[in-house]
């Protein structure tokens, strides 16, 4: 798993990994005919599809340890591909509940998946210590009976139940996440796409 560190002043970015997800060329690419992919195998996987790692990150922010997004979440078989962000934090020496913030940069599922666990229909946030955080505009987006199904089919169990749990602030673009951090808005992927500022103090 990729496993790489970066200072930008006095915080502190490790690259975590929950795994890997794989496509089919034909359902990721449907408009590129399979020839042109010719001569380019060495960009494929090994069953001739498209790899993506899931890429999560930790940030050490003053005295908070933030995890930024989720990824899939648990393993569904033991040859799940994913599930192996707790993992890659227990590699790095923390606990679940090391974590005191979880930014979601949008609702997606490969990106919400380990907010909580589910056992016998009841809720618990995965990271036990931490405040949630997503933006108003994709908490509104998740909640359109027309995105659900295509956009965002995980929010039910992955991000609605956040704020019945009293763990979940809603974000507007410039929310200070720390002194050092804030978030800017990116829409596009989503209606309410997230991404971190980092500020230096000189």
């Amino acid at each position: 798993m990729p496993n790489d560190k970066l200072k930008i002043g006095d915080v502190e970015i490790t690259s975590l990994s929950d795994g890997i997800l794989e496509f089919d060329l034909c359902n990721f690419f449907p408009d590129i005919p399979e020839d042109d992919w010719k001569g380019q195998e060495h960009h494929l996987s090994a069953s001739h599809g498209v790899s993506f790692n899931l890429a999560c990150f930790l940030i050490k922010s003053g005295d908070h340890m933030i995890a930024v997004d989720t990824g899939l979440g648990p393993k569904e078989t033991p040859e799940t591909p994913w599930g192996e962000l707790l993992d890659d934090l227990n590699a790095h020496g923390l606990q679940a509940g090391d974590i005191d913030m979880v930014v979601m940069t949008h609702a997606h599922r490969d990106h919400v998946g380990w907010n909580l666990l589910s056992k016998d229909g009841n809720y618990t946030p995965t990271f036990p210590n931490a405040q949630y955080y997503l933006s108003k505009t994709d908490w509104d987006a998740c909640h359109d009976p027309e995105l659900i199904e295509t956009r965002f089919p995980n929010a039910p169990e992955c991000v609605w139940p956040l704020q019945e749990l009293g763990v979940l602030t809603l974000m507007d673009a410039g929310h200070q996440i720390t002194p050092d951090i804030s978030a800017i808005a990116t829409p596009g992927h989503t209606p309410g796409h997230m991404s971190l500022m980092i500020f230096i103090t000189r």
